[in-house]
């Protein structure tokens, strides 16, 4: 199976940070990804203004690939947790990959699956929707945890063991 993970984000809006790890998202995952093989990695460029056009130009170049994975981590109040794969409502397999990692998260954390761990993009208002419907391969947006929750920053672990955690996720497509 041919595999494009996309960092979330970009090098000059980095995402949410984590007090825990002490990085933002986009720094956090291009450590993650550096411990996959099999994959090829996509940043978006930064150098377009415009988040349609940005996320846009990305998805023209995943067109040959039989999944797409865009990472992110979410962020909030500390009491905020949970796991939540987001998908395009109308895609079958991308509903079944963002059900098999959020359980595959949950069975390996212990972190607790948010709306059952899938969340269905459904308008282009949706936080989100752009990265999910602009790619012709199926994709998932995953949000495996909260940097802005201890514990499920602990259950994460290390920079490896989220990297495990996606080569799991791939291992059982």
């Amino acid at each position: 199976m041919k595999v494009a993970i996309v960092i979330g984000h970009h090098k000059k809006s980095k995402g949410a940070y984590s007090e825990y790890f002490k990085m933002y998202e986009w720094d956090f995952y291009n450590e993650v990804v550096e411990n996959i093989d099999c994959v090829e990695i996509f940043q978006h460029d930064y150098k377009i203004k415009s988040y349609t056009e940005r996320i846009k130009a990305t998805a023209k170049k995943l067109n040959d690939f039989d999944i797409v994975i865009e990472t992110h981590f979410n962020s909030a109040v500390p009491q905020a947790n949970g796991c939540e794969t987001l998908y395009y409502f109308n895609s079958k397999k991308g509903k079944m990959y963002a059900q098999l990692f959020s359980v595959i998260v949950n069975d390996i954390t212990g972190i607790k699956l948010r709306n059952n761990g899938l969340k269905a993009l459904i308008n282009k208002n949706d936080r989100g929707f752009a990265s999910v419907y602009y790619p012709k391969p199926p994709t998932i947006l995953i949000e495996p945890f909260f940097g802005s929750n201890e514990k499920d920053c602990l259950r994460i672990g290390t920079i490896n063991e989220m990297s495990n955690i996606i080569i799991e996720f791939l291992d059982n497509l």
